[in-house]
């Protein structure tokens, strides 16, 4: 995973005087671990637990900073994802109306579209 993400940060990083006005998060289990990376348009990139990108994001991370914990399931953690999401929404236009989401374990990838309009 670590690697992938230093793949895309350094094709970021050479478009930096004509960026990709783009954000990226990359997630994935490495040995058996979970990882995740979000990238910025001029290539930086920053591992975290939880992530948020996109004109919402201050203030979804605000609800993700107050109520994740390390040891939620993933039923736990959909509702705090959608209350993020919701908050992000009331303050921001431009944060859309839904949520898609992809739960990676041990044993795949599973694809969710949420509407919260």
């Amino acid at each position: 995973m670590k690697n992938t993400a230093k793949l895309i940060a350094n094709l970021l990083s050479s478009r930096r005087m004509f960026p990709y006005l783009a954000e990226a998060i990359i997630a994935g289990t490495s040995d058996g671990k979970p990882e995740l990376y979000v990238l910025d348009p001029i290539g930086s990139i920053l591992s975290d637990k939880y992530a948020a990108v996109g004109t919402g994001a201050p203030i979804a991370i605000g609800v993700l900073e107050s109520e994740y914990d390390e040891g939620l399931s993933v039923d736990e953690a959909k509702p705090v994802l959608l209350r993020a999401v919701k908050s992000a929404m009331a303050r921001d236009i431009s944060s859309g109306d839904g949520v898609d989401l992809m739960v990676i374990t041990e044993q795949g990838i599973k694809e969710e579209s949420l509407q919260l309009s």
